[in-house]
């Protein structure tokens, strides 16, 4: 059965291509799994963020310099303009009159302040749900267009975290499901959003479709279909070589080398909100004390010496990655790459940790008190560049009297050591995003004792916590700059991670596709805007199923 469909669905493309140039205008994406709910504040997963965003606007969306103080830079998009009150405590948006959901109902002030009550009831269990309910108070409709927010108190990123973060939703659609039941209800396999795209088919694990939006506000998007496929990283490449699809976005360089090869293939670089470290637990495994090794910071800062991260970086990505600086990347606002860093250097780590009473017995290796100097890694098979630097870290610690073991597994087991925080050291990827804010979350105190993966090390520092929580509230960029400046100084210094790298994002694409210039924040947001200039050189079995004979 499942061949036969493959057979009719190959047939329908190559019937479309016999009437004439790109009858259906279809870009069929390649990922490597799947997403979970599909409704804006409720995924936990990136796939269901890129699927969301693409059927749901915001009511602004961030500019090209991804400045997220003040509103500079932000464009109109469910909101054709707004105006600020004069003490800068509230903000009104004035909704398009064109704006309509896909039911053909209007978007009004009312779907704003229900994703507002939805948002901020921590019954939904929203991501970001603090940050956003210590800033924002209420809001109020003054129209059917005009929806009031109003703020608790000035903060230099007020406009957004909502503009940006707080995603109106269709309360004709939604007023009546309780708000605990949101991540479970039809609604979220079966969106009606009012972005450029429509939902049309989602079949678990396999594809999800979107169709153009034809009535979409802002115009037509290009494409009249977007067909994503789902696998895993191996069987994306493979798909975009072999001409199934037409765009993956996270090509290796071995991928690189033979897209090289492939004359319809193309690749291009993009700097992206993403870090990778080693991540080390402060607490024993059983959480109720310091760990034995890494509850000294003279032990974290020992191995980071032992680590020469340049080295590691072009070991592993070659030209597709910089050596991370802290807590953040080079494409945020606030990065800073003056920071004093913890220099390479294996004497200085020797000497340290004998100073620390770890001394070298048989082999070479060290212990203390009768306590041998060996840790645990945890790391997901399904990333090799993390296994390649496993390897590479345990090498490096070997040479200072470490010995190390690798706990390669699936991403489900590394999951289950993160998740509970029952692990030494933990070899992991962070999503920041173009406000720093996330970094409090991610690295504060304010997560301890939360099972979850944010603060997965259990690490707290004050002067990080003071820092942060001043930058949020400073009012100037100078001031906000000065503030995380100390905290990331604060991290660097007390390595609760060694910060390693940060990678290229590498998308590949069929030159069939015109995509332009892809976002560092979210690579899909310019999907609106791509196109098809001719059709499948190779037909494709991941044509849309719903493609037609002519």
């Amino acid at each position: 059965m499942q061949a036969a469909r493959r057979w009719w669905m190959a047939t329908a493309v190559l019937g479309a291509m016999a009437c004439g140039a790109v009858a259906d205008k279809t870009a069929v994406i390649a990922i490597g799994a799947d997403g979970d709910a599909l409704i804006p504040l409720l995924w936990t997963q990136t796939q269901a963020r890129t699927y969301t965003e693409l059927m749901f606007d915001k009511l602004a969306e961030i500019g090209a310099g991804q400045n997220t103080l003040g509103d500079a830079g932000y464009q109109p998009r469910l909101a054709s303009s707004w105006t600020w009150s004069k003490d800068s405590l509230s903000i009104a948006f004035h909704l398009d009159p064109r704006a309509h959901w896909h039911d053909g109902r209007a978007v009004t002030a009312r779907d704003v302040r229900f994703a507002f009550q939805l948002y901020s009831d921590p019954k939904t269990g929203a991501s970001g749900r603090r940050d956003f309910a210590m800033a924002v108070d209420s809001v109020s409709v003054g129209d059917s267009l005009t929806a009031t927010v109003w703020f608790k108190r000035r903060t230099p990123e007020q406009f957004h975290s909502v503009a940006y973060s707080m995603i109106p939703l269709p309360e004709h659609l939604l007023g009546m499901v309780p708000h605990d039941s949101m991540r479970s209800s039809a609604f979220a396999t079966h969106p009606v959003g009012n972005g450029p795209f429509k939902f049309g088919a989602w079949e678990k694990s396999r594809s999800l479709e979107l169709v153009a939006n034809e009535a979409y506000h802002r115009g037509r998007p290009k494409l009249n279909r977007v067909v994503f496929t789902i696998g895993n990283a191996q069987a994306a490449v493979r798909a975009v070589l072999a001409g199934d699809a037409d765009f993956y976005e996270r090509f290796t360089l071995e991928d690189m080398t033979e897209a090289a090869r492939t004359p319809d293939v193309k690749v291009m670089t993009v700097p992206i909100y993403v870090y990778g470290v080693l991540e080390f637990n402060m607490r024993s495994l059983d959480g109720k004390a310091a760990h034995p090794l890494f509850g000294d910071a003279g032990v974290r800062r020992a191995l980071t010496m032992a680590v020469d991260r340049p080295s590691l970086a072009k070991n592993v990505l070659d030209s597709l990655a910089r050596p991370a600086l802290g807590p953040f990347t080079r494409t945020q606002w606030t990065s800073d790459t003056t920071l004093r860093q913890i220099p390479f250097d294996t004497l200085a780590a020797n000497t340290l940790l004998d100073s620390l009473g770890w001394k070298r017995g048989g082999g070479g290796m060290r212990a203390k008190a009768g306590r041998a100097l060996a840790f645990s890694i945890v790391v997901s098979s399904s990333s090799r560049p993390l296994a390649r630097y496993s390897e590479l870290l345990q090498q490096s610690f070997a040479r200072v009297g470490a010995k190390v073991t690798v706990d390669l597994g699936d991403q489900k087991a590394l999951i289950d050591h993160v998740v509970p925080h029952t692990f030494d050291a933990a070899l992991l990827t962070w999503t920041a995003s173009p406000s720093p804010s996330g970094a409090r979350e991610l690295w504060g105190s304010v997560s301890l004792a939360k099972q979850g993966a944010q603060n997965a090390g259990n690490w707290s520092n004050q002067t990080w916590d003071t820092q942060v929580d001043s930058a949020l509230a400073a009012l100037s960029a100078t001031e906000v700059r000065a503030h995380f400046r100390k905290a990331y100084q604060a991290a660097v210094d007390d390595a609760p991670a060694i910060w390693l790298y940060e990678p290229l994002l590498v998308p590949a694409m069929s030159t069939r596709l015109l995509t332009g210039p892809i976002p560092s924040d979210a690579w899909w947001q310019s999907i609106p805007s791509w196109d098809v200039i001719s059709a499948p050189k190779r037909p494709a079995g991941g044509a849309p199923s719903s493609a037609k004979k002519p």
